[in-house]
């Protein structure tokens, strides 16, 4: 992607291909005189390898952003660890002699 904020706009066109295909398809069934232009397999594919490329593009972000929010949540495990420990010891009862 070129800009962070493309994925809204790349989801609602996708959303919008899908749903005139749909509505399409009612048009002609329902619609005696309606025509339309035919989609070839070719520019069909292509709006299918369009689709998928996004879609594979957001499943990377999504996994490396979940990759970087388990190490924050392994660093502040580690540091409330230390910090419960940390706590123990001044709490605890000092040694005997």
């Amino acid at each position: 992607m070129r800009f962070p904020n493309d994925t809204s706009f790349h989801l609602r066109m996708a959303a919008l291909v899908v749903m005139a295909m749909f509505v399409e398809h009612l048009a002609e069934t329902n619609l005696p005189n309606w025509s339309s232009p035919r989609i070839g397999v070719l520019p069909f594919a292509l709006g299918l390898a369009w689709v998928g490329l996004f879609a594979w593009h957001l499943a990377n972000l999504l996994r490396q952003r979940v990759r970087v929010l388990e190490d924050r949540l392994d660093r502040l495990t580690e540091r409330t660890d230390n910090l419960e420990d940390e706590r123990r010891e001044r709490r605890s009862l000092p040694p005997l002699r």
